[in-house]
């Protein structure tokens, strides 16, 4: 036994992890094969955020000691945080087969699962851990989280509070309960919780969320910045991070983010810019190019930064706090997406039809449906229906015969040019309301009931149809045939 790996180990769990990685190297130097310090600066390295070298060393560590469970159990994790969840289940596999009783691997094998969008696999063998080791705070805990992306709110605050009564300082059960009560729009409730979770980034920026919620940027904004942590946004990016002050003379770079419609939302900002750098290049994905050519000709629109000359970045949802829009008058409304001239329109109102996202979503299952569901909805038969849906569920359209305009779209420009035609766009939180608000056309957003912050101030064109209770879309339903008769039927 080396004592330098014990000090290492308490250097670890006081939180030092460099000097704790010191130790451990120092050993490594004169014994390159030492299974447990090759365990142990794995775990330290993936502690430290490096998942790709805490796989190398985890797994020299199996090659030397393939009958320690706890190696295949940290070699599990580590790929589970290099995102290669398909090998995570084999390491869970060998960890059982070393020692059965382990709870840890089900516990790994649920969030393998979890990354999946396989959420009754997940619960399966969260409850499996739950089964043999109760109570189990990080089961207790995982099956909070699916509970939140399931719509299950009044389970993932009970699972959130039970995690509580065993250790209150867990910030992840913090952070779940305020998701939580945030849907049950407990919204001061949800902000004390997200709150007692402290500095944890997650939690931050569900708090900066909430107060968004609210109409209040000037608190909101701040703490949504957790994000860049949380998504590694700017990572590579060599220059300097814009604060916020006027360079001119200077080049910008507007890094795009997560979805589509962040950059839809948030180019409304582009034309201010340009009163503050002599040039500004936005970064965006591929299927956005042509639109935002189109709106913003004085704005230098790439979608790769190979040969891009650039003096600072900002992240594209940082533009308003950066421009000092701290209150919603402050935001402007006025639409901001161009589109060439659609075709001409016929008698009857134009309705355009979305009912599902991407099915990746980590919370699509909250927020998309099926267009069974929204059937009443096509009963009414004064208006032209059309569908707005391209990818997964295109089938359904085709079963209830509705027409398909985008079906050869190749991107958002000629998306814009077909929504651009119609009197109505009706949707799912996607893409395609951004998009339909943003060009000026009504819209109603057929959400859950944690909607997003995005649709209350950000698009005055918007009309909310929420969810009542989760995963009803009854009165959403109703919401907008209401909205059809009283403001679209009359106005034809």
């Amino acid at each position: 036994m080396d004592p330098r790996l014990d000090e290492a180990l308490a250097l670890r769990r006081s939180g030092d992890l460099r000097r704790a990685e010191s130790r451990v190297r120092d050993v490594l130097a004169r014994a390159p094969r030492h299974a447990r310090a090759l365990h142990l600066l794995g775990c330290i390295r993936l502690q430290r955020g490096d998942a790709a070298e805490a796989v190398r060393l985890l797994k020299q560590a199996v090659a030397v000691a393939p009958a320690v469970a706890a190696c295949h159990e940290d070699l599990a994790a580590a790929y589970l945080a290099a995102r290669e969840e398909k090998l995570v289940e084999g390491e869970c596999i060998l960890a059982l087969r070393c020692d059965g009783t382990r709870h840890r691997p089900h516990n790994l094998l649920g969030l393998a699962a979890l990354e999946r969008g396989d959420y009754e696999r997940a619960l399966g063998h969260f409850s499996d851990v739950l089964a043999a080791h109760s109570p189990d705070v990080d089961a207790m805990t995982n099956i909070a989280v699916v509970c939140n992306r399931i719509g299950d709110y009044e389970m993932a605050k009970k699972y959130s509070e039970l995690v509580l009564r065993l250790a209150p300082e867990q910030v992840q059960a913090w952070n779940n309960l305020g998701l939580a009560l945030r849907a049950m729009r407990r919204l001061a409730e949800a902000r004390a919780a997200f709150e007692r979770a402290g500095d944890f980034p997650m939690a931050r920026f569900n708090l900066g969320y909430t107060y968004l919620l609210e109409d209040d940027l000037a608190h909101g904004l701040p703490l949504i910045e957790a994000r860049k942590a949380l998504l590694g946004i700017g990572r590579g990016l060599a220059k300097p991070e814009w604060d916020g002050r006027p360079h001119p003379g200077r080049t910008l770079l507007v890094a795009h983010e997560q979805g589509l419609g962040d950059t839809i939302l948030m180019s409304r900002f582009y034309p201010a810019l340009l009163d503050r750098f002599e040039r500004v290049v936005a970064l965006v994905k591929k299927p956005l190019a042509r639109l935002i050519a189109e709106s913003f000709p004085g704005i230098e629109v790439v979608t790769a930064l190979e040969g891009v000359r650039y003096d600072l970045w900002c992240a594209t949802m940082s533009l308003p706090l950066l421009l000092g829009i701290d209150s919603v008058e402050r935001i402007p409304n006025e639409p901001w997406l161009r589109a060439p001239a659609p075709p001409t329109r016929g008698d009857r109102p134009r309705v355009g039809l979305n009912w599902a996202g991407n099915p990746s979503f980590a919370y699509d299952r909250v927020r998309s449906t099926s267009l069974e569901r929204l059937r009443l909805l096509l009963e009414v038969r004064d208006v032209e229906w059309c569908s707005l849906h391209k990818g997964h569920l295109e089938h359904e359209a085709e079963a209830f015969g509705l027409p398909q305009p985008l079906r050869d779209a190749t991107d958002f420009l000629d998306t814009a040019v077909v929504v651009k035609g119609l009197d109505l766009v009706v949707s799912t939180e996607t893409a395609v309301p951004n998009l339909s608000a943003a060009l000026g056309v009504r819209t109603c957003v057929l959400a859950g009931v944690d909607t997003d912050w995005r649709w209350r101030s950000w698009y005055p064109g918007v009309t909310i149809c929420a969810q009542e209770s989760a995963g009803d879309w009854g009165p959403p339903v109703v919401k907008v045939l209401e909205f059809m008769r009283e403001e679209l039927l009359k106005a034809a």
